[in-house]
């Protein structure tokens, strides 16, 4: 596999991307207000966000097999060209035909450029240390979206409507593509330790796949259930639900970064423990709330789940790339992606299911207490993984974690 010899470009152009991609689904979640009153409400309007997800989630794995067949440099720069396009027909939409066939095909794009990214950032740097260290920054660039997705979507949106969080997405996207523009392949194949990269490690990647549907359906779980609980039983405004959500996500970013350091000196093994038993204590903790519970005591319950998830992003995430051969990079990250979207998808129709019915608290505290033993089997797979590598421990003996 050829690589670029600009790695910090490589890492640029992989951590602008992801930033963009998960900034894009919150600009458009707070402006589809703004887009029903002009383009027209109904059963249609909630397409403009489930229509994206949805192929979105689809096109992972067979992007990410595209990306090792024809580069992932390449598949980045189609990726990112065809998401700038789209994103300036949503915004010129006239009718919400149009924008939802936009949004579709955006989609795609998305799918295109997440796996790719973290191929280039895979060949950008073969040494595990380094790259553990690189996806911490790729997963922190996703957090930082996240905290301020919001409350710019609703800045840009008030002030010029809400085609301009569409063009935001254009005059990013074509930063980004330049940066990936300027990346150059080596001339020479990537050297790595003998045995490292060539070989796929099947426990490996299948407690990454499974830790991946994991923390999406227990993490974006909990913030359905806390939003309808915040704003239903607690009668708060959505404002106020959705600044309920500020310090988990703010926690998340020092967490990612820290994961990096942690993985490396102890394994990433340990680490998805060590996160995702946070989680679990923040899920059994959420479990006690009732219609008199304290604002700050929900808050307080969110952060070791904020905290747990940012811990095991980059673990999970340098699992699954040390998993696969170096030159089935993209369809390891595509794999990743489409488990985690699944466990969001997952989370919010069952959750919702649950909540549908005329005890809320009940189907709130089912909901919980079932994210939570999904996290605990998820917990018992990553304890049974032995004798298989881990991201930045060298092994000592057959019977210690490497």
């Amino acid at each position: 596999m050829r690589v670029s010899t600009q790695p910090v470009l490589a890492l640029s152009a992989a951590a602008s991307s992801f930033f963009l991609i998960t900034l894009n689904s919150s600009l458009v979640t707070t402006a589809l207000p703004s887009v029903g009153r002009e383009l027209g409400t109904g059963p249609a309007l909630a397409w403009v966000l489930t229509g994206y997800s949805l192929v979105f989630a689809v096109c992972l794995l067979p992007a990410g097999a595209w990306s090792d067949r024809i580069g992932a440099r390449r598949t980045f720069g189609l990726g990112m060209v065809a998401f700038v396009i789209t994103s300036a027909v949503c915004a010129l939409a006239d009718t919400l035909a149009l924008l939802l066939a936009a949004r579709a095909v955006q989609g795609a794009a998305a799918a295109a450029i997440l796996p790719s990214g973290l191929a280039m950032l895979t060949a950008a740097a073969p040494d595990q240390v380094r790259r553990t260290r690189a996806i911490a920054h790729w997963t922190a660039a996703g957090a930082v979206a996240l905290v301020v997705g919001s409350p710019v979507g609703g800045a840009i949106t008030t002030a010029f409507g809400w085609p301009a969080t569409f063009w935001l997405n254009v005059v990013l996207g074509i930063a980004v593509l330049v940066t990936a523009l300027a990346l150059r392949p080596a001339d020479h194949p990537v050297r790595r330790p003998a045995g490292a990269g060539t070989k796929l490690r099947s426990r490996a990647v299948v407690v990454s796949a499974v830790t991946g549907f994991t923390v999406n359906f227990a993490s974006y779980g909990a913030i359905f259930v806390v939003t309808l609980f915040v704003q239903q039983l607690l009668d708060r405004s959505a404002w106020t639900s959705g600044l309920v959500f500020v310090p988990m996500t703010l926690l998340i970013i020092p967490a990612n970064l820290l994961a990096a350091r942690l993985t490396t000196r102890h394994g990433a093994t340990r680490v998805l423990v060590l996160g995702q038993t946070l989680m679990l204590v923040g899920l059994l903790g959420l479990c006690s709330v009732d219609d008199r519970i304290a604002l700050w005591v929900v808050i307080g319950w969110l952060l070791p789940i904020g905290a747990g998830a940012g811990l095991v992003a980059p673990a999970m995430t340098a699992m699954m790339l040390d998993g696969v051969p170096s030159s089935r990079a993209g369809f390891g990250a595509g794999l990743l992606n489409a488990s985690r979207q699944t466990g969001s998808g997952a989370a919010a129709a069952l959750f919702g299911l649950l909540l549908g019915g005329s005890q809320f608290l009940t189907g709130l505290r089912t909901s919980l207490v079932l994210a939570a033993a999904v996290v605990a089997v998820s917990t018992l797979t990553a304890v049974g993984r032995r004798k298989v590598h881990l991201t930045g421990v060298p092994t000592r003996s057959p019977d210690r974690e490497s």
